[in-house]
């Protein structure tokens, strides 16, 4: 059963923005992850925006006040970025284990992943890169996520989508075996 309005986020979405104007909600979903404070208002990723339209955390309308539903709101971002949807799977899929997830420093280190209990108390742990089952993924592109992970002491997690949209997490380190 859906929440009461009232007890849910009010965001607007414009040129291509979830926002809301800065509250004691906006706030209290701030301290658990959710959004960017920018002046007096918190903007949301697309993936974060879709993830609490999802959970029935926010309501979005656009400039016309009309409710823009989850799959409004995904073809929207899917005609910006065509990977929204394998994204946003890896993205619930982490928050629902109770893990905080921010958007990582570039498309191929998608996500930055905050250990339980530690964000806004330590940097993120780990950076994650989403590799689609079928689709080649080069050893020297692994090489290099590796050592950007070692430069900015990060661990770097792969996450591994099947044709099902389940998604399998593997840790990647570099081993030296020299004597």
């Amino acid at each position: 059963m859906a929440e009461p309005y009232s007890k849910m986020i009010e965001a607007e979405f414009s040129n291509g923005i979830v926002k809301t104007v800065s509250n004691d909600l906006s706030r209290e979903y701030l301290r658990k992850g959710f959004g960017v404070e920018e002046g007096e208002f918190i903007v949301y990723s697309p993936i974060e925006a879709l993830y609490l339209v999802e959970m029935k955390k926010m309501i979005v309308r656009d400039h016309e006040n009309k409710e823009l539903r989850f799959n409004d709101l995904l073809t929207i971002f899917s005609k910006i970025n065509q990977n929204i949807w394998k994204e946003y799977i890896v993205y619930r899929d982490l928050r629902k284990r109770n893990y905080v997830v921010k958007d990582g420093f570039s498309s191929e280190l998608r996500f930055r992943i905050f250990d339980r209990g530690e964000f806004s108390e330590k940097p993120a742990k780990y950076l994650l890169a989403i590799v689609y089952e079928g689709r080649n993924a080069p050893i020297r592109k692994i090489v290099e996520w590796l050592e950007i992970c070692k430069n900015m002491k990060k661990e770097l997690v792969l996450a591994v989508v099947d044709r099902r949209n389940e998604v399998v997490y593997y840790t990647v380190k570099m081993v030296d075996l020299k004597p």
